[in-house]
């Protein structure tokens, strides 16, 4: 099955539904059907999108795929830069 703009933002940040429901207290199911677009409970997705600190839209609108893309080439590129850095520190420095 094809993985959701959520869960692969998720995924880059290495962040679970089993860690976003245990430090929200919602139930793991209801937050991973959530991520997964399966379920729309407002209360839940208010929720993860408090613990992502995103704005309810950013997740959830019509406009969430382009705003979740962008995120994720953001996250690319901050890892790109930590790696890149990181391999000059132990190889060249």
């Amino acid at each position: 099955m094809t993985k959701t703009p959520l869960q692969k933002l998720l995924s880059l940040r290495r962040i679970s539904a089993t860690q976003i429901a245990k430090d929200t207290g919602l139930g793991y199911h209801a937050v991973q059907k959530t991520i997964k677009n399966q379920r729309h409970s407002m209360r839940i997705r208010e929720a993860i999108a408090s613990y992502l600190n995103l704005d309810y839209e950013h997740l959830w609108s019509e406009q969430a795929t382009d705003h979740l893309k962008e995120l994720i080439r953001n996250e690319i590129d901050r890892k790109t830069a930590t790696t890149a850095h990181n391999l000059t520190r132990k190889f060249l420095d």
